[in-house]
Parts: structure tokens; sequence; C-alpha cells
């Protein structure tokens, strides 16, 4: 995940463990928002777990209801580089566009 890159060498990141979260919306936007705030929070928070790679396990779309495995460990400063530290996920100009089963998403994080 991209937001990841930001807060450390993704690189240096290894799968030693999993990290499960859920969330909902109300539209899609609002669902985009809630899933990476969860993976800020996990982040933030014991176990201070930073992802290399996540899976979605769930996506309800008429539901607004996501649910993902992110993959990677415990972040350390021993180990891992501090890069920038994202304060929160914000709605400003968030987007979304799908194309032939495939979607690219833009996000601006307050940094």
């Amino acid at each position: 995940m991209a937001m990841f890159a930001y807060m450390t060498d993704i690189n240096e990141v290894d799968n030693l463990g999993y990290e499960e979260i859920e969330a909902n919306g109300h539209d899609l936007i609002s669902l985009l928002y809630h899933f990476l705030d969860e993976f800020l929070f996990i982040f933030n928070a014991e176990p201070n777990f930073i992802a290399r790679k996540v899976s979605i396990t769930s996506l309800d779309r008429e539901n607004f209801q996501v649910r993902a495995t992110g993959y990677g460990e415990t972040f350390s400063l021993q180990k891992h580089s501090q890069g920038t530290e994202v304060k929160a996920i914000t709605y400003s100009n968030m987007q979304i566009h799908e194309v032939e089963g495939e979607a690219e998403v833009f996000v601006i994080i307050d940094i």
C-alpha cells in the first residue's frame, strides 16, 4: 500500500505476521476513507503494525463493507527507517476511477 511507503522503506518490511481489519461506509468514498484509517490506526496504536502487502478478503459493494488482511510486521526504529509521519486520511479530492474491473484511487493524506 502506497500509504505505508510514505512511512518507511517498504522493502525493509518482512511478512512476519498479519492483522485483519474491517471497515464500513455509506458510499465507496467513505469506505475507502475508513479502510485506510483502520490501517493507519493499527500503525499508530499497538501493535504498531506496518503492512507490506494487503489482501482484500471480502468486499460488499451494496452495503459498503470491506474486510482485509495486511501482511507485515511490527514497526521498529531499530529495523525500519522512519519516513514521513502520516497524521490522517482526508476526504480532500478523494477519487475512485474504475475501468474494466480495475480501480485507481487518489487519496490526499495529512502529513
